[in-house]
């Protein structure tokens, strides 16, 4: 009321073309401030709409007063601090305020702080800080951990060791509908199968959205918690190994997506391919093609490893040790197969290591073997093996120079102890592979120029 009193009194001794300039000046800075107010209200989409009169029934926007103080401050201005709803009265003017009782009452309510970026500890050795940012612990009150899932029996041991932790569901409802309906799209695609054609291309087109699109971060628990739950069924109730090898094929689109960061979740994607590649079984027909299952996860494991290799500087001999332990002699031929062809995709250094010492003995076995058996199965997976450790000699004499084949071969059993650098690098091996080494060569020989 002040204020339009002063503007009253400073009207009467105002010239008139003080008066016309004045005005053009106010309406244009309010014209300007309601424009900005109004983009402000469209980007942050708060409009609200209401009836300018009963009886005309026009809808109109009606800003607010953030949509003001935003423009304001959008332009470097200082914001309105009054914008409450305040209607005049007629005693407003002499009625007189208590400061003291005003400041009181202002002061019970907590006015609301600014936004801004603090940091704190989410872990200090891997233990939650009890501080106000942090969610209170409740499983410090009460340790027990109950059963969140049906299928949590496949970690009962884990959860024996890890008393202390709760584990939280995850909520799709959470996610926008837009995410929603992206998941449910995706993953009908992938159980569809491939079946016809038509399903195939749409099974195809899927994939390759998945590993381009942005803005799927939130979805990535959903899809590994689904790779994860798929592949185990599958791997425990001997499941069809065509949907498992989608499954890898989708667990790579998830790899190859630049926006994606699967850090936090390795722990569930990477033991589900694991078990996909050191499976004793896999199909329960022996006609299906569960050896290139075992291939496909194998190149997956090795993409996992690049990716995250630098970060975790534990995870490739984490998955060594695991592949070792599957070409042990007691373990399944299936296995076998699935440690050397993992082996193999790590390079020469890994074949170097761990095949090479075994690598006479078991052909020799396996030689042994194939020639006693008669059942058609277990010829099928001696074969298998026998390529398999074929094409891990392979990666190691192609990838290394006669110095290191000379230096590494005249030291495995039963190799011959000749020093001839030109010829002792695959006289260790020839004995006991005979002509199966000759195409594993890395050079031009007469042998295989007659195939030219």
């Amino acid at each position: 009321v002040s204020i339009f009193k002063f503007f009253q009194l400073l009207s009467k001794k105002m010239q008139n073309t003080a008066k016309t300039t004045l005005a053009s000046l106010v309406e244009e800075h309010l014209t300007s401030l309601v424009r900005e107010a109004i983009c402000v209200q469209k980007h942050a989409k708060r409009a609200r709409f209401h009836l300018t009169t009963e009886n005309d029934g026009i809808i109109r926007r009606r800003l607010h007063a953030e949509d003001i103080n935003l423009a304001l401050q959008w332009r470097g201005s200082e914001k309105l601090y009054a914008t409450g709803n305040v209607l005049p009265t007629t005693n407003d003017s002499k009625k007189k305020v208590d400061l003291n009782a005003y400041l009181k009452r202002e002061m019970q309510n907590r006015p609301p702080s600014e936004l801004g970026l603090t940091m704190h500890w989410l872990s200090v050795d891997g233990t939650q800080p009890n501080i106000m940012q942090n969610p209170r612990s409740e499983h410090l009150l009460n340790p027990s951990v109950p059963r969140l899932e049906d299928h949590s029996d496949q970690f009962d041991d884990y959860k024996e060791r890890r008393q202390g932790i709760q584990v939280r569901k995850l909520l799709p409802r959470l996610l926008s509908e837009e995410l929603q309906l992206y998941f449910a799209r995706i993953t009908l695609a992938i159980e569809k199968g491939g079946s016809t054609p038509a399903d195939r291309q749409q099974q195809d087109a899927a994939l390759t959205r998945l590993a381009r699109d942005a803005g799927l971060q939130e979805l990535v628990p959903f899809f590994v918690q689904y790779l994860a739950k798929q592949l185990h069924y599958h791997v425990s109730n001997v499941g069809h190994p065509e949907h498992c090898r989608t499954l890898i094929r989708m667990a790579r689109s998830l790899l190859e997506n630049p926006h994606m960061h699967l850090e936090l979740h390795l722990h569930q994607l990477l033991p589900a391919i694991l078990t996909t590649v050191v499976a004793k079984n896999l199909s329960a027909r022996a006609t299906d093609n569960h050896w290139a299952l075992r291939d496909d996860a194998a190149q997956t494991l090795r993409q996992i490893c690049d990716l995250f290799g630098d970060k975790y500087p534990s995870l490739k001999s984490t998955v060594l040790k695991t592949l070792c332990e599957a070409i042990g002699e007691d373990r399944p031929l299936t296995t076998v197969y699935g440690g050397l062809i993992g082996i193999a995709c790590f390079g020469p250094r890994a074949v170097d290591a761990f095949v090479l010492p075994i690598s006479i003995d078991y052909w020799n076995l396996w030689s042994s073997k194939l020639e006693k058996s008669t059942e058609l199965i277990n010829r099928c997976e001696i074969q298998r093996c026998q390529q398999a450790l074929l094409t891990a000699l392979s990666v190691f004499l192609q990838g290394t120079n006669l110095q290191e084949q000379a230096a590494r071969l005249p030291s495995l059993p039963g190799a011959s102890k000749d020093i001839d650098v030109d010829t002792v690098s695959h006289r260790a091996l020839e004995d006991a592979f005979g002509d199966q080494l000759i195409p594993l060569r890395n050079e031009e020989n007469e042998y295989n120029l007659c195939f030219v």
